[in-house]
């Protein structure tokens, strides 16, 4: 198994310390339960410089659910997610999608934020760095073709793989309706899911 890269982490232990950190670091990375970035890092696939820990931080550990509003911090785990007892009670398909993620050593310490915003897979991209140079690199990367699709003409066929962004894409489809009274083109996280799904 191959070394990983030298590194740096910075730990803050309230939000604005974080923020702090991030605009000190625009290129830095945001480590929560680490179950995809600390993979991608050691294939090679990314290398960041500076990874900003979440973990300290208790603001980003906190579940608001009521009637009316659900509130997940995003270094709430999913296991911590699937036994709310709040969320459970006013948001079961939040809590039964939490508990069916993965598996139990995923979901103990993978972070609703990572799952939200989790790179996209491709069996090109993901794979160690020797395998992707073996195999002339993908769009994705290095390359010049998406070995998925060919003949797609210059585009990425890696997809989205996080499973809480369908969730929250519904959820927020249905919460405007209700306000509304009709059907949205949009959800209100739509903005937000995408800009993850993109990568």
């Amino acid at each position: 198994m191959d070394a990983l890269p030298d590194f740096e982490v910075v730990r803050p232990k309230t939000l604005d310390a974080l923020i702090a950190a991030r605009t000190a670091h625009p290129q830095s990375s945001l480590l929560g339960g680490g179950t995809d970035l600390i993979v991608n890092i050691r294939r090679g696939i990314v290398a960041p410089k500076v990874l900003i820990e979440t973990s300290g931080v208790a603001e980003l550990h906190a579940i608001a659910a009521d009637a009316h509003k659900l509130a997940i911090g995003a270094a709430v785990t999913l296991s911590e997610l699937a036994a709310h007892p709040d969320v459970v009670r006013y948001y079961p398909a939040v809590a039964q999608a939490a508990a069916h993620i993965a598996g139990p050593t995923q979901r103990n310490m993978g972070t609703v934020g990572g799952n939200l915003c989790l790179d996209t897979r491709c069996i090109f991209y993901n794979q160690s760095e020797w395998w992707r140079d073996a195999n002339r690199h993908c769009l994705k990367t290095i390359g010049t073709v998406c070995h998925v699709a060919p003949k797609s003409r210059g585009v990425c066929f890696a997809t989205f793989s996080g499973e809480s962004g369908a969730c929250a894409f519904d959820l927020g489809r249905r919460g405007r309706y209700r306000r509304t009274g009709r059907r949205p083109h949009h959800a209100p996280c739509c903005s937000l899911y995408r800009l993850c799904a993109a990568g």
